[in-house]
């Protein structure tokens, strides 16, 4: 009952902040151009350098090419970043900040390794029965 009532309660509050404070994505920007010109935005789910230009760079993000216009700092090609910027309807960005993820990939792979853990401490400890559709204790000697 409680862990029903706290998954609810996680539901409304995850519904109000979607609605209460919208966040705008580049790719919003970037379907609607004249709507989101010079709106700030927040680019970094995996936004990757592409290329250095003389005048900044160009990231990917989720397949589509983006410049930005500012200096790239540390970031190299390759690079994951993530930036605040604002936006242009002619379909660029003005860097405002920059962060550099380095190593990022490492970060994430050690990351998961404790929830590996977990799983195969489950799965040693627990096992699943079909008739009542719930983990149970697996049954070991004690001796």
């Amino acid at each position: 009952m409680t862990i029903g009532l706290l998954l609810c309660l996680l539901a409304v509050l995850s519904y109000y902040g979607y609605r209460a404070y919208p966040e705008v994505r580049l790719i919003d920007c970037l379907r609607d151009p004249e709507r989101f010109d010079g709106v700030s935005i927040t680019v970094g789910n995996e936004a990757k350098v592409w290329q250095i230009v003389e005048d900044g760079f160009v990231v990917r993000q989720m397949g589509r090419l983006v410049r930005v216009q500012g200096d790239p700092g540390t970031a190299r090609v390759g690079d994951f970043v993530r930036f605040q910027a604002q936006f242009h309807r002619d379909g660029h960005l003005t860097l405002q900040r920059l962060y550099v993820a380095k190593r990022r990939r490492a970060k994430v792979a050690i990351s998961l390794l404790p929830a590996l853990l977990v799983a195969v401490l489950v799965v040693r400890s627990y096992r699943f029965d079909r008739r009542r559709l719930c983990f149970v204790e697996r049954r070991q000697c004690q001796t």
